[in-house]
């Protein structure tokens, strides 16, 4: 999920996927200091756990 979400960050905001992919982990950095950990571990399985599958 997480390389859909970049590719799809990088087409709407016209900039290169190494970019976008920073963007990414910012958004998780920021969630992981905002959200409760159950949230929290919920959005990192679901972004980052489904690439690991592929």
């Amino acid at each position: 999920m997480k390389h859909i979400i970049t590719k799809q960050i990088a087409d709407e905001a016209g900039i290169t996927e190494p970019q976008a992919e920073k963007a990414v982990d910012a958004l998780i950095g920021y969630f992981k200091t905002r959200l409760p950990v159950e949230t929290n571990n919920d959005i990192q399985s679901l972004i980052i756990g489904e690439d690991n599958m592929h």
